[in-house]
């Protein structure tokens, strides 16, 4: 039972930061928000390259699922690198 309510506690902040988060991003200039999104992306790629090697190390056998999510992760950077992950304001 307590475990159940620290991982409700845990889903309220976590939800309650995005909340203030996104609420801030609203305020702040397009060029920012530009820069911030690039990071992101580059993290976002970073991480799920890292991710996906660590588990594909992790294994003894070759598993494709991980070969896949680290070559996702790689086409991520290469794409943000290039400027083809860009999120436009509609």
């Amino acid at each position: 039972m307590e475990k159940g309510i620290l991982i409700l506690l845990i889903v309220f902040v976590s939800v309650g930061i995005l909340h203030f988060i996104s609420m801030k991003m609203m305020k702040i200039s397009e060029s920012k928000k530009s820069h911030y999104r690039k990071f992101f992306w580059y993290f976002y790629g970073v991480l799920f390259t890292f991710s996906g090697l660590i588990n594909l190390i992790g294994k003894e056998e070759l598993n494709f699922i991980f070969l896949i999510q680290m070559f996702v992760g790689i086409s991520v950077i290469i794409l943000n690198f290039l400027g083809k992950i860009e999120t436009k304001p509609s």
